[in-house]
């Protein structure tokens, strides 16, 4: 089964190597997140962007899943897992934006102040 903390789960260290299965669908998985988040992206701004975001990989996935000709039970794991990876790339945008809004204002400043003195 696909998941995002399989290292850190006891008894992980017996699976060190994924199988070629896990690997395409990892990829897989990968590729409809990015492309269902730039999408989201160029379309312009949205109230609610995270759940037509959710939305739209459910939908791609469980297309790609039925034409690979995978279970139910493999497509809500894959399913489950992209939900995983856009819940943590989420985590990691916003600790990245409030490190940002600390210390990107004062960058901002600073190359406001240099832009703005005479060479």
């Amino acid at each position: 089964m696909l998941t995002t903390d399989r290292e850190c789960r006891r008894g992980g260290e017996r699976f060190a190597m994924p199988t070629l299965g896990e690997i395409e669908g990892k990829l897989i998985v990968s590729e409809v997140v990015a492309a269902n988040c730039l999408r989201q992206l160029l379309a312009g701004p949205e109230t609610e962007p995270l759940s037509s975001i959710r939305r739209g990989i459910k939908q791609a996935l469980q297309s790609r899943c039925k034409k690979s000709g995978l279970c139910g039970e493999d497509t809500d794991a894959a399913v489950e897992y992209a939900f995983q990876l856009l819940d943590a790339a989420v985590e990691a945008v916003g600790s990245n934006q409030s490190k940002l809004d600390s210390n990107g204002r004062e960058s901002v400043h600073q190359l406001n102040r240099m832009a703005a003195s005479p060479q």
